[in-house]
């Protein structure tokens, strides 16, 4: 009768387990995994050490950092996470249309009004340079192959359950839904860090207009976007670093290694808006972001002095409401006005993160690293 319990026993455990093991997030992130310290790569890490997440590859993109380095950070970040299971697979290095000198003209004619190019800054390394992570070059190689196609081919193997974790450019996206649309409605959903929600220019979709503007249109089931805004609520801060050291785990000593004693280069600084940490954040838990606003947001691809820049469009309440007929006697026809409520049809409702619970956002940042 013992026995028969204990098998009882055991096999709930098991199912307990296995239960526990299905509800992980699956989580494929795209991202311009720039290093050694930053947005890029402590999300990476967020990412890595989270018992919620079931990281099924890293894709690389360029964009903060140039293709090449940041897909040696993201291996480096296998290594520092004791991840070594995750796949890194090489993305873009260009985008679609954009191009460095294309840029340099546009702002000769308009000026310039993105202080920040990432890897088309006029002093950034050419695009093959890499340089070693602090300690040398990672031991774990990237696997063979394109972004795109992993993207495609695992979204195609899990179908209505991975979340696209987007937080550089879009081009590896963008690729990846030319070549197979059809991976479009088997996303679970997309998680996309960029934009504007006041309309301007944001560094991930500037970068490369074609690819976000490609993204943005797709039918998704679930759109949700970090904007620049909403990252600029929440700071990495020395105070902030202390805790996650403090809290102990594998990552304690990198941190401490890369924060508390790092003494940043001249006319640098170690402590930035968290825009990356903050989307994983709401990946873990949603309620992180305090207020959301319904938008359909695409992005200027004219080639002018906006390029790059986010278009907004909200829903109205209503019809608009006039003081005086100005433009006749009669007062306003409701019925000819319902076509002005209507969303531009190749635009899709997108949940745009407003308001962060900055308190919450750090805690889920702490015991993150801490893990």
């Amino acid at each position: 009768m013992r026995r028969a319990s204990t098998r009882v026993v055991l096999t709930c455990l098991l199912l307990c387990t296995l239960a526990a093991a299905q509800k992980k997030i699956k989580v494929i992130a795209d991202q311009d995994s720039a290093g050694p310290q930053g947005t890029n790569f402590l999300s990476l890490l967020m990412l890595l050490r989270s018992p919620q997440i079931d990281l099924l590859g890293i894709t690389t993109v360029s964009g903060d950092q140039w293709m090449e380095p940041a897909t040696v950070f993201a291996l480096w970040s296998l290594e520092e996470a004791g991840r070594p299971d995750v796949p890194v697979i090489k993305g873009a290095e260009m985008p679609l249309i954009n191009t460095p000198r294309e840029q340099e003209l546009r702002e000769a004619l308009y000026g310039s009004y993105v202080g920040w190019h990432g890897s088309f800054n006029p002093d950034a390394p050419k695009p093959k340079q890499t340089w070693p992570p602090p300690g040398g070059y990672p031991k774990l190689k990237p696997r063979p192959g394109r972004a795109a196609d992993f993207i495609a081919d695992t979204i195609r193997a899990n179908p209505g359950e991975v979340v696209l974790y987007c937080a550089g450019p879009l081009t590896n996206i963008a690729l990846a839904i030319r070549m197979d649309p059809e991976i479009v409605p088997l996303t679970k959903s997309i998680y996309i860090m960029g934009g504007s929600s006041a309309g301007g220019p944001e560094l991930n979709w500037w970068w490369d207009p074609e690819a976000a503007a490609i993204v943005l249109r797709a039918p998704w089931k679930e759109i949700v976007v970090t904007p620049f805004e909403a990252g600029g609520q929440v700071w990495s801060s020395e105070q902030l670093m202390g805790r996650a050291v403090q809290a102990g785990g594998p990552l304690a000593s990198h941190l401490k290694k890369m924060y508390l004693d790092f003494q940043p280069p001249k006319g640098t600084s170690l402590w930035s808006m968290m825009w990356d940490e903050l989307t994983v954040a709401s990946i873990l838990d949603p309620s992180v972001i305090k207020k959301s606003e319904a938008m359909y947001l695409d992005v200027d691809i004219d080639h002018g002095p906006k390029y790059g820049h986010t278009v907004i469009w909200k829903q109205p309440d209503d019809v608009p409401q006039f003081f005086l007929p100005y433009s006749g006697p009669d007062a306003p026809d409701r019925e000819k006005w319902l076509s002005h409520l209507t969303p531009p049809p190749q635009l899709h409702p997108a949940s745009v993160q407003m308001e962060v619970d900055v308190k919450k956002f750090e805690d889920i940042f702490v015991r993150v690293m801490g893990q």
